[in-house]
């Protein structure tokens, strides 16, 4: 019987691991992210530098393309020659959302590549400039799944600026990424909220899923719940015998 408790407290323990790691997972939210990008409304707080009018670059919301809420970020470029100042990019000073400096802060910001863009994202990074310069590029951009990119600063560091970097000085015309929410969570572990620029997803019927389809899949799930519980008390009253 205590081999038997020890059996059962294992598995109660795995389990809570797991779903604490599926919370932790999804810490950021559904418009809960600093910038969210689903509208304008902020739009003026980014300022662009270096080789930006150079290489044509541009950003603006879209709607349509999105992780979370209603839209996202649409970077694009316009290079047709050589440039001669390789630097430059688009950021947000700490004033703008309230904050003295970004030490200690964490940055997170997830990326989607635009088809046809594999190419056009070798200088592409999100940084942070001020006492120090720090750079995270994101690993595995592609055009069909989310890829989150962050960055934390040290807590000694007094960093003014947060921001993206130009993504390629080569001869590219085009759209090449989407950005989607931005977070920036404090040293002591605290979220700063978003600024106003979260809209919810329009739903259309496109996006909708029919109502023999809900049936379907309502009665698939309760199939596949009842396996498992079938599942998990066979298992149980086995251990169980094994150990009476």
């Amino acid at each position: 019987m205590m081999k038997l408790k020890k059996i059962l407290a294992s598995l109660i323990a795995s389990a809570a691991i797991v779903s604490s790691a599926s919370l932790n997972a999804f810490a950021i939210g559904d418009g809960e992210a600093t910038y969210c990008f689903d509208n304008s409304n902020r739009i003026a707080d980014w300022e662009t530098y270096g080789s930006a009018a150079e290489t044509g670059l541009t950003f603006a919301p879209v709607s349509g393309v999105s992780q979370n809420g209603e839209g996202s970020l649409l970077v694009s470029e316009k290079v047709t020659g050589e440039i001669e100042s390789t630097f430059g990019g688009a950021f947000i000073t700490a004033d703008k959302i309230g904050l003295k400096n970004f030490e200690g802060c964490t940055i997170t910001m997830s990326v989607l590549l635009c088809e046809g863009a594999e190419d056009a994202v070798d200088q592409f990074s999100l940084y942070s400039d001020g006492i120090i310069w720090l750079q995270s590029k994101p690993v595995g951009i592609n055009s069909k799944t989310w890829t989150e990119v962050s960055l934390t600063i040290p807590e000694d560091a007094d960093n003014s600026k947060i921001g993206f970097t130009i993504p390629t000085y080569s001869a590219y015309s085009g759209n090449i990424l989407y950005i989607d929410d931005l977070s920036i969570t404090r040293a002591d572990g605290t979220a700063v909220a978003n600024l106003g620029d979260y809209q919810t997803k329009t739903v259309t019927s496109a996006n909708t899923v029919s109502t023999g389809t809900n049936i379907a899949l309502t009665i698939l799930l309760v199939v596949l719940i009842l396996a498992i519980v079938g599942g998990i008390g066979f298992i149980v009253s086995a251990i169980v015998k094994k150990f009476t």
